[in-house]
């Protein structure tokens, strides 16, 4: 008797990581479900994901001062200014600097954004934020920066 084997059961779960890989995994940086980060590098750098990726509850793309992505920059959602109040929500970005929260945030009047640079540098959004597409408004003359 010939046994034969069957591939299907694994064919959805191997998309799935696939998929996941694509856009820079989904390894949460904090308690709260977050993404980017790692080696692998995610695509569309600078375009505004949430065109697309209607599931990410905010996302974007960190820059190094000469324009280059920047890998590893720490992105932070507060209740107060300047880095203040309660850390809602922290995320790496990915080898590309494309950074994305795997599930929704509640920005209700605002939420404030605070980013990291891995050499420390800081810089702090004044205005709070009532949407998660940082690069609608982040564009190629006004770039999230963390150096």
């Amino acid at each position: 008797m010939t046994r034969r084997r069957t591939w299907w059961p694994l064919a959805l779960p191997l998309a799935l990581v696939a998929l996941e890989a694509a856009c820079g995994g989904s390894s949460p940086t904090s308690s709260a479900p977050g993404g980017g980060g790692g080696t692998v590098a995610s695509h569309n750098t600078g375009r505004d994901c949430l065109a697309c990726h209607r599931e990410f509850g905010m996302a974007g793309t960190v820059y190094r001062v000469d324009g280059s992505g920047y890998p590893g920059a720490t992105v932070r959602l507060t209740t107060a200014a300047d880095g203040g109040g309660s850390v809602l929500l922290t995320v790496t970005a990915d080898a590309s600097g494309n950074f994305y929260a795997s599930r929704s945030v509640g920005f209700g009047s605002g939420l404030y954004t605070e980013v990291t640079g891995t050499g420390g540098a800081r810089r702090a959004m004044k205005a709070a934020v009532t949407g998660g597409a940082c690069n609608s408004c982040h564009d190629a003359s006004n770039r999230i920066r963390a150096d």
